[in-house]
């Protein structure tokens, strides 16, 4: 290699990394948008992020630093990626695919800077980047690859990942002998099931996890009146699903699990789905925890425990939060700004709205003098830029409140923010109102 070769790698390198941020989230984008597979919930969406992050900052000091191949390791958020997605029975060619997509587009970025800092870029240049990121994506590949295939084995061959094979045939509905797979499962198929997804907290090791979560499915099962085993298959190192077998089509009560949680300072989160029946009801009700787990994840301070029946008009709605935003926003005016005194003032006025609009009834409700409640109500309207005699957005009011309630920041306006271009409701449907903010 030529010393002015030597000199310029290094160079191209560290343009990219002054660039790293808008190119690390445009492949971000790119890779959730191309391959279906890796875009599943948000804790995969959040390991490919922390990859793809790593993979960048690794493949520019290998550029700059001239890194020995043989030096070369995958980073560790790339290693736990893959053995995630073994996990999740995400196919290995999904992981390789965004790999080259990865590698096209770092390739592309740093010719294109070579060009741009010297037009008269020799030939010998462009061939030594070629061969290095060509080197590196080889290189973590391999490593990646046989931590992914090295996972599978384990998984498939534990009982766990045996039931995982059994359930997702199920959910894809190949199974034909419901039967055998209750025998391969060890769980009835027929009647009302409860689904449940549960993860533990960040600081749990995936060693404590296991014993946490196996708490968990022992303190669920009297509550919601299970009748046999319940059936859990994990689905990485610190999440399960778990299906239990119910008696009835009881509401579930969802107190009482987070003062049972809070007791046993259990570190876990749970979702659950409604009571369903049958085979589609057993697919039914995990689409519902689903759901649930989404509005969790996305909202960052939620309750310990959520059931679909508490957010179903919620969960319908979070497939596109930039959409559930602006509504928000457009709806809610200032009283959508994400501070303390906004949250009292619009669950103050969620609580008079679902009172039927009575002082009395919401002040009994939130323990508060029926004076206090009158005084943030009118203070919430105000801010909001509604009146009571708009009676066509009263659905629109409560929806706005109900989401800004269990999505939290994901849906609000940080203080002394714009509002983005946010759209009114109203506007949208021709109704009447106005925005304020």
């Amino acid at each position: 290699m030529s010393d002015e070769v030597g000199d310029f790698i290094p160079a191209v390198a560290r343009e990219m990394l002054t660039r790293r941020d808008e190119f690390i989230s445009d492949l971000f984008s790119v890779t959730r948008s191309q391959i279906h597979a890796l875009n599943l919930d948000s804790r995969l969406r959040g390991l490919l992020e922390a990859s793809i992050t790593e993979n960048i900052v690794a493949a520019v000091h290998f550029l700059e630093n001239d890194t020995p191949e043989e030096d070369l390791e995958a980073p560790t958020a790339a290693i736990v990626y893959a053995r995630t997605l073994a996990q999740r029975d995400v196919p290995l060619s999904a992981l390789i695919r965004a790999y080259r997509i990865g590698h096209a587009r770092f390739l592309d970025a740093s010719m294109r800077y070579a060009f741009e800092m010297d037009g008269g870029s020799s030939s010998a240049t462009i061939i030594r980047l070629v061969n290095r990121s060509a080197q590196y994506i080889d290189r973590v590949c391999e490593q990646v690859g046989l931590a992914y295939e090295q996972e599978r084995d384990r998984w498939v061959g534990s009982r766990s990942g045996l039931r995982q094979q059994w359930v997702a045939q199920l959910l894809d509905g190949a199974v034909t002998e419901i039967r055998q797979a209750e025998e391969a499962l060890d769980y009835s198929l027929t009647g009302p099931h409860v689904a449940v997804d549960a993860w533990a907290d960040p600081t749990v090791s995936p060693h404590e996890a296991v014993t946490v979560l196996d708490q968990l499915r022992s303190l669920l099962s009297p509550v919601l009146e299970a009748v046999g085993r319940p059936l859990m298959v994990p689905t990485d190192e610190r999440e399960v699903r778990m299906w239990f077998s119910v008696a009835r089509t009881a509401e579930i009560d969802v107190d009482r699990i987070a003062q049972l949680l809070a007791g046993n300072s259990l570190p876990v989160q749970v979702a659950l789905g409604c009571p369903e029946s049958g085979v589609e009801g057993f697919r039914r009700s995990l689409e519902q925890a689903d759901r649930v787990r989404e509005i969790a994840m996305a909202s960052g301070n939620a309750p310990r425990v959520i059931s679909y029946a508490q957010v179903a008009s919620i969960a319908l709605m979070v497939g596109d939060l930039d959409a559930v935003r602006r509504f928000v926003i457009g709806c809610l005016g200032d009283l959508a700004v994400d501070d303390d005194r906004n949250m009292w003032l619009r669950e103050t006025l969620r609580v008079f709205l679902a009172k039927n609009r009575s002082f009395a009834a919401a002040a009994e409700a939130m323990t508060l003098h029926r004076n206090t409640i009158q005084y943030r109500v009118q203070q919430a309207m105000d801010r909001s830029g509604h009146h009571f005699d708009d009676s066509e957005r009263a659905l629109d009011l409560q929806l706005a409140l109900q989401a800004a309630r269990w999505l939290g920041s994901a849906v609000l306006r940080a203080p002394n923010a714009s509002e983005g271009g946010g759209v009114t409701a109203g506007r949208v449907s021709g109704r009447r109102g106005r925005r304020r903010g």
